[in-house]
């Protein structure tokens, strides 16, 4: 099947300035969310490792932002220069349609809908779930190990001591670990393990690994301390794990659940406003992903207006289709929390009026002419 070149040449033009915007506003975003870690982290136990983790994770969230403002710069700046260099004007002498030029345009429009769908209501609150916990970890728990000789260090459930340590080789002598391992009722165990000698290296973003020689184990029944499990070894190696409690989960936000996951929770939430909450979360995100279609219908006839104001103009078009999209968006979630009669209505309401307003502005200023 032979590949239309015009419309070869319109995709490739827009490639050129979506890509180049993506990358701008994702590095923006980016760089927010460094700035607000780093911000946390550089006071608490900063962990590279952990804060790396947490950025990587962030990114489907960062791209689902980014994507549809960078579909409707490129939009702008793309065909604004194609029209300002009389492209389009070539195209349409040549006998193309205002929709056969862009309709290349408009199924990267589609596909980008399709993307958002996706990542909006599954990879994105995934992703920010991890990265919250990453960034949970590096500010609130231990990341990184500086072992001190005569010290007591608590590195999740346990307390390290050790008469002597040398931090190059790793080696410890005179090694005490101690263990108390809780039930929901109370205190159930206390473990201790001590050694003549040992070893310690990192695990990068796990925990410390601990090699001991010659040593004693007990576990001692807290209720019941005449209770004793006694024992001696010649060999022990374990891992004492930056994450503790695996069973005392934190409280998750809307943003980390998935959509299914707040339909389920907006059903057995006893408190409306919070399964309104839930639902108004969820709806927003398949509304969300309307607004590459939205961008485009509005974007391809005010970019093809741009015949002799450049690239300046695109720049400007660009913040008031934003604000208006995204003001109202925010406005009509928060009006449907209040007032369950306008969900799920009012939440796909910008997307409609946008759409008409492209709609209307593909009638009168392409079919026009």
């Amino acid at each position: 099947m032979a590949v239309p070149i015009a419309r070869l040449y319109v995709l490739k033009t827009f490639a050129k300035f979506f890509l180049l915007s993506l990358f701008i506003f994702i590095s923006l975003l980016v760089m927010l969310n460094f700035v607000g870690i780093v911000n946390q982290g550089v006071l608490a136990g900063f962990s590279f490792y952990f804060f790396s983790a947490s950025i990587f994770y962030l990114l489907p969230t960062i791209i689902s932002m980014s994507l549809p403002l960078a579909f409707l710069l490129a939009v702008l700046l793309s065909l604004g220069q194609m029209s300002q260099d009389g492209e389009i004007l070539a195209l349409r002498a040549g006998g193309f349609s205002f929709f056969e030029i862009f309709s290349w345009v408009f199924g990267a429009a589609v596909l980008s809908a399709l993307l958002l769908v996706l990542v909006n209501n599954w990879l994105g609150p995934a992703g920010q779930k991890v990265s919250a916990d990453y960034t949970e970890a590096m500010l609130t728990r231990l990341t990184k190990i500086d072992l001190k000789p005569r010290t007591f260090q608590q590195i999740s459930d346990w307390v390290l001591y050790a008469d002597e340590v040398n931090s190059l080789t790793g080696s410890m002598r005179g090694v005490k670990l101690t263990r108390r391992i809780d039930r929901r009722t109370g205190p159930a165990f206390i473990n201790k393990i001590s050694a003549a000698s040992g070893r310690y290296s990192m695990a990068i973003g796990r925990g410390l690994l601990i090699s001991l020689s010659d040593g004693q184990f007990s576990q001692t029944d807290y209720r019941h301390q005449e209770k004793v499990l006694y024992g001696r070894f010649a060999a022990y190696s374990t891992m004492l794990p930056f994450f503790s409690d695996p069973d005392g989960k934190r409280k998750l936000g809307p943003k980390e659940l998935t959509s299914p996951q707040l339909f389920a929770r907006a059903a057995g939430a006893a408190d409306a406003d919070q399964a309104a909450r839930y639902r108004v979360e969820a709806v927003s995100r398949f509304a969300m992903a309307l607004a590459p279609l939205a961008f485009f219908l509005v974007g391809a006839p005010l970019g093809v207006g741009l015949d002799k104001r450049g690239r300046s103009a695109a720049f400007a078009l660009t913040l008031p289709v934003i604000f208006f999209y995204y003001g109202l968006t925010i406005t009509a979630m928060v009006l449907s929390r209040k007032h369950p009669g306008l969900y799920p209505w009012a939440v796909f309401l910008p997307a409609v009026l946008t759409i008409a307003a492209g709609l209307w502005f593909w009638k009168r200023r392409l079919y026009a002419r």
